[in-house]
């Protein structure tokens, strides 16, 4: 007993630690998801239960001790039927809306397969360690009955970058690019422009020495000079002096570094001068509002196609498309899509703050739950949770 405790409190210890530095995720992969830490609580189960018929503990004058024993055989029961039965998932409803589906927890690689007649849908789920080594692979059928082909589709984990961004690697051999930074929602939103390109940021077209001449911000040389040119008036704030000038509509003007602009409504920096290099996906820091990106090589017979996705935890929107053969792909790296057999409305949501202070204090649902069987208001809040159907509902957070 005692050596269990040990080992027991020393993975969980190992484990806080990984999740610390290395994310939720990872000490899943490496601790609370291996064989033998599930091993471990089998361990638990058995030697309480023993204990109970070696020592008598059912005796009235070891009552007290049964009832630890029992406490801790509810526990790792309890979380046991959690672990292999029940799923956890996030229900996302803005106030007047209506749904019915749960965006699972866990993360999985969603593959849509079709060959313009048939579809099949599948879900692998995928634990992945930001330290360490990843190794998976997997093979999908699809045998649709009008030709009677069957097709293996294969896939494999190339690399794993957790929480990734792209960095410009320099080059003297690569294209130059521009580093353009603006702020949109209180955010700070970073973007490489490529050299002869225009990209979309918020709706505003901003090309790079573009041949072409539909952007509304376009940067190029002249004379060997950066200069800019818009189709919208604006003006600048050069922060070494606190210096103000303006941008003229359609007018070419020098353009200064380390200086916020403000034309069309988009407020930018450029902090340097353009460089040349390579746009690759890189490790970041660790940031749970990052994404990861995931790299799988997926092949049908001797045709192979290698496909990043991007994304995460309640990802369902970031989906790639491709075709392999006479397949047609639409893949997605995160969360399943999950359906309640009744709906929840969301009437009001109110939040109170602390006097004083943005914190907030305490916040509450009011809720129409709808089902073939009934509907009825249900009010969602601290501590009250809504129990329908083997459904338990409560507030995880709000934005």
């Amino acid at each position: 007993m005692a050596i269990l405790f040990f080992v027991f409190a020393i993975a969980m210890g190992v484990a806080t630690f990984i999740e610390n530095d290395f994310g939720t995720q990872t000490s899943k992969a490496l601790i609370y998801n291996t064989w033998w830490f599930e091993l471990t609580m089998i361990f638990f189960i058995v030697v309480f239960f023993g204990n109970i018929f070696r020592y008598r503990l059912y005796k009235k004058e070891k009552w007290s001790i049964l009832l630890f024993h029992v406490a801790f055989l509810f526990i790792l029961v309890g979380a046991g039927i959690t672990r292999y039965i029940s799923f956890e998932g996030l229900m996302i409803i803005d106030e007047g809306e209506t749904t019915n589906v749960i965006l699972s927890d866990t993360n999985y690689l969603n593959v849509v397969i079709d060959d313009n007649e048939f579809q099949k849908e599948t879900h692998n789920k995928l634990l992945l360690s930001a330290w360490g080594k990843n190794s998976i692979s997997f093979i999908e059928s699809f045998n649709p009955k009008k030709n009677g082909k069957k097709y293996d589709v294969k896939f494999d984990l190339v690399d794993y970058i957790p929480w990734s961004e792209k960095k410009l690697i320099l080059d003297e051999n690569g294209v130059e690019y521009l580093f353009l930074v603006e702020s949109s929602s209180g955010s700070r939103h970073e973007h490489y422009i490529k050299r002869g390109t225009i990209q979309n940021i918020h709706n505003i077209l901003i090309g790079f020495d573009s041949p072409e001449n539909n952007a509304s911000i376009n940067f190029f040389y002249e004379d060997e000079n950066l200069k800019i040119k818009a189709k919208n008036n604006g003006d600048w704030l050069r922060m070494s002096d606190q210096k103000r000038g303006q941008v003229v509509k359609d007018s070419a003007q020098f353009f200064q570094l380390l200086t916020l602009y403000n034309v069309g409504g988009l407020q930018f920096v450029v902090p340097k001068s353009p460089e040349k290099g390579e746009m690759k996906t890189v490790r970041g820091k660790k940031d749970n509002s990052k994404y990861d990106t995931l790299v799988f090589d997926i092949s049908i017979g001797e045709e192979t196609k290698r496909v990043d996705f991007y994304g995460g935890q309640f990802n369902v929107a970031n989906q790639e498309n491709f075709s392999i053969g006479d397949l047609n792909f639409r893949a997605w790296y995160g969360a399943k899509q999950l359906k309640t057999p009744f709906s929840i409305k969301l009437n009001d949501f109110q939040l109170e703050k602390y006097p004083g202070s943005e914190n907030a204090a305490s916040f509450a649902s009011e809720v129409t739950v709808s089902s073939p069987e009934e509907t009825f208001d249900f009010r969602i809040f601290m501590n009250h949770i809504l129990n329908y159907q083997g459904y338990r509902l409560f507030q995880a957070s709000y934005a």
